[in-house]
């Protein structure tokens, strides 16, 4: 493995920016953007789904669809101008989202009737490249490798908070998933609590590895990359048309658990669904990418996968949740996932 520095920078907020590399990064700062006042989300029970719904109105406020002359992501000292990264050049960043569904605040919220609570956690940004139009399928395997060994810091860090229950680093790319800032980057949110989906996820791990069970119908019928510790694949059950999980082939709990060897294949697996999907669309392919890792760092149930959810039936054609999907939670699919696995399979193998 090749030293990797981490430098934490105290911004004039006094939150930190964190710069990543296989160089040491020593470069003073630039001048920084002004101090914006802290949103303070809080939570809300509903009674109906079972589940927490988080409230950040000051979100509406945020950066969107800024002039092509200025990226709030860019490095600072590139576009002569003050953005979040106040630097001229680096490999990697986390900083706080200015605009936070989670932090640690202390003004409560009530309402009668309803249960409420502080929003409490972390929502963080990661900025994957200082070069404003680098994509995952860009990028070589040894950044990618620096994104997951990056990704593996912030779960250990995180998960070490007091009130955080779960972390999840996640991207959305495209406009068609709500992406207003094109730059390179993905989020990382730590949660009060387990969400819904890991709740579920958790309880089958409990009862047995499923993943394991389909790891050889996976290896035949449904994979579209493969390599000695991964496999890429479309589920049988996808609710996506062309949906892709990467899974390790042995059993971890996240990605803290890879050997060297295994944050490699990771790497590639990752360029290689997101190389395809460009391939096969012949466009950047929007998606949702989401990593499923255990809650516990030491949870040696879990069975750790990455999910893509593209939201394209084909170059134009977008699957809209519509009237089942939406009011009733059940998914109607118009493309079968065998047929999705050999159509990808030529585009990502």
């Amino acid at each position: 493995m090749k030293k990797i520095y981490k430098r934490s920078f105290v911004r004039n907020d006094k939150k930190n920016i964190l710069l990543f590399g296989y160089k040491k990064h020593t470069e003073q700062a630039e001048k920084e953007l002004a101090i914006s006042a802290d949103s303070k989300p809080h939570m809300r029970w509903h009674p109906f789904r079972n589940e927490w719904i988080t409230y950040s109105p000051g979100r509406k406020n945020r950066t969107a669809f800024p002039s092509k002359k200025y990226c709030p992501l860019c490095p600072s000292k590139k576009i002569q101008y003050p953005t979040e990264i106040p630097f001229k050049k680096f490999e990697i960043a986390v900083f706080p989202n200015r605009w936070a569904s989670f932090n640690f605040h202390k003004k409560n919220f009530k309402l009668k009737k309803i249960r409420t609570k502080i929003s409490k956690g972390s929502s963080e940004v990661i900025i994957y490249s200082d070069k404003h139009n680098e994509t995952i399928a860009d990028m070589s395997i040894e950044r990618l490798e620096l994104l997951v060994y990056t990704w593996i810091d912030r779960y250990r860090e995180l998960l070490k908070v007091k009130d955080i229950k779960y972390v999840m680093p996640f991207e959305n790319r495209g406009k068609e998933c709500g992406v207003t800032l094109h730059h390179p980057h993905g989020q990382i949110y730590a949660y009060p609590f387990i969400p819904p989906v890991i709740q579920n996820e958790e309880k089958i791990f409990n009862k047995k590895n499923y993943l394991g069970e389909i790891m050889q119908e996976l290896d035949k019928k449904y994979w579209v990359y493969k390599n000695d510790d991964m496999i890429a694949a479309v589920p049988p059950f996808a609710r996506y048309s062309y949906e892709v999980w990467i899974i390790p082939r042995k059993k971890v709990a996240g990605p803290w658990n890879f050997n060297d060897k295994q944050i490699k294949s990771y790497a590639r697996s990752l360029k290689k669904v997101v190389k395809g999907y460009d391939l096969f669309l012949g466009k950047k392919c929007p998606y949702i990418m989401g990593l499923h890792a255990a809650p516990q760092l030491n949870n040696n149930k879990f069975h750790f996968h990455t999910e893509f959810y593209p939201p394209l039936r084909s170059k134009n054609r977008p699957k809209i949740l519509a009237g089942s999907e939406s009011m009733a939670g059940t998914f109607v699919m118009d493309v079968v996932p065998e047929d999705s696995a050999r159509i990808l399979r030529k585009f990502m193998r």
